[in-house]
């Protein structure tokens, strides 16, 4: 009777930790299943300024918006052989949340049939010199001076064997477009 009373205890004790065990995991699974939370996340701000005006603008850069560089051999006022010219573009990161990742694209289809004129970008920050049409960079997040000057410069070159094109110049008017695109910069 002895063993009997043992085995029924047994298979008592397994019974009870068996229902033991399976309302501890309905319980834990009812929590699991029916949790919830809410939270309230804030967008970053995103206000960029090229040239202290938004960035939704658009503006057609001209010669007569560029700062003339001129040799000895031409007046003042005037973009010729040998002659360079620059414009500034700020850029000001300084009321976004974010970093920011800027791309500069001038349009330089108006000189294209001239090789000896030519775009040069100069990062002012850091004197990083150019010649392209494009210009990349970055505006940490965490950088104390968050704008950016770009000096974008034309330079025409004096070279005889382009007398003849070059003449086919005067009294036009150049325009270029200069597209600026940003974006968040993830980084790698």
């Amino acid at each position: 009777m002895n063993h009997s009373f043992k085995q029924g205890f047994i298979l008592i004790f397994i019974f009870l930790i068996l229902l033991f065990t399976l309302v501890t995991i309905d319980t834990y699974a009812l929590f699991e299943t029916n949790a919830s939370g809410e939270k309230n996340m804030s967008i970053g701000k995103w206000k960029i300024f090229l040239n202290h005006n938004d960035v939704s603008t658009t503006k057609t850069i001209t010669l007569s918006d560029f700062t003339y560089n001129n040799g000895v051999h031409t007046e003042d006022g005037y973009f010729a052989p040998g002659s360079s010219a620059s414009f500034d573009i700020i850029i000001d990161a300084s009321r976004t949340d974010v970093s920011v990742e800027y791309t500069l694209d001038i349009d330089d289809s108006q000189i294209t049939e001239y090789p000896n004129m030519y775009f040069s970008i100069v990062n002012t920050k850091t004197n990083e010199e150019i010649e392209s049409n494009t210009y990349t960079g970055v505006i940490g997040l965490n950088e104390t001076d968050r704008t950016v000057t770009i000096r974008i410069s034309i330079v025409w070159e004096d070279n005889f064997e382009y007398d003849e094109s070059d003449t086919s110049l005067i009294g036009t008017e150049l325009a270029f477009v200069i597209d600026a695109n940003f974006k968040q910069y993830v980084g790698e």
